[in-house]
C-alpha cells in the first residue's frame, strides 16, 4: 500500500468523511445563503435570476460529481463496514437532494409559474423549501409522482441536472462495489 493510503487509514473514519465532503457542504451552504440574501434584499425582476440559478445548479453538480469521483473513491477503498459505506453514500445523496431543493425553492420564489402543484398558501421560502425537498427526493429517486411539475425551461433544466446526478451516483456506487472491503 502507498504511504498516502496508510495515512488515510490511520485517521478516524468520520473525520475523513467530513474532510472529504467539506467542499460540497460549503458550496451548498454558501449558495443557499446567497439565495436567501437575493430573495430578501433584491428586486427579482431586475436581475436575470434564472441564469444565476442555472449557473449555481450547474456549478454545484460539477462540484458534487468531482468530489464523488476524486475524494470519495479513495475513502471507499478503505471502507470496512456497511455502516460506513452507507454514511458515505447517504451524506452525498443528502447533500445533492438539499442542494436541488434550494434551487427549486428559489426558482419558485422568483416566478411561481415555474412549477405547478405547489400549495398556493406557501409564500415563505422555508415552507417552499419543505415542498421542494419532497420534490427533490421524488426526483432523485426517479419515482416522479407528478404532483409537482416543472413548467419552465429553466426548471426542467435543473430537474435534468438532478436526474443526471442521481444516475451518476448510482452508477458510481455500483462500479465501486468491488473496491469495498466489508469485514463480516
Amino acid at each position: 500500500m502507498s504511504d498516502s493510503l496508510n495515512q488515510i487509514q490511520k485517521k478516524p473514519f468520520y473525520k475523513l468523511l467530513l474532510g472529504r465532503t467539506v467542499l460540497p457542504l460549503v458550496t451548498i451552504l454558501g449558495i443557499g445563503i446567497f439565495y436567501v440574501v437575493l430573495m430578501s434584499t433584491i428586486d427579482h425582476s431586475t436581475l436575470p435570476f434564472h441564469i444565476i440559478i442555472i449557473t449555481a445548479a450547474l456549478g454545484k453538480t460539477i462540484v458534487i460529481t468531482m468530489t464523488t469521483l476524486k475524494r470519495l473513491s479513495k475513502l471507499i477503498k478503505i471502507c470496512h463496514s456497511l455502516e460506513r459505506l452507507l454514511w458515505v453514500f447517504g451524506l452525498i445523496i443528502t447533500i445533492s437532494i438539499f442542494s436541488f431543493a434550494t434551487d427549486y425553492a428559489c426558482l419558485f420564489q422568483f416566478s411561481p409559474t415555474t412549477f405547478e402543484g405547489v400549495p398556493d398558501y406557501s409564500n415563505s421560502y422555508l415552507y417552499n423549501l419543505y415542498h421542494f425537498f419532497y420534490f427533490s427526493v421524488i426526483t432523485f429517486s426517479t419515482v416522479g409522482y407528478g404532483d409537482i411539475i416543472p413548467t419552465s425551461d429553466v426548471a426542467r433544466f435543473v430537474v435534468m441536472l438532478e436526474i443526471f446526478l442521481s444516475f451518476f451516483l448510482i452508477v458510481f456506487a455500483l462500479a465501486n462495489i468491488k473496491k469495498i472491503h466489508i469485514n463480516g
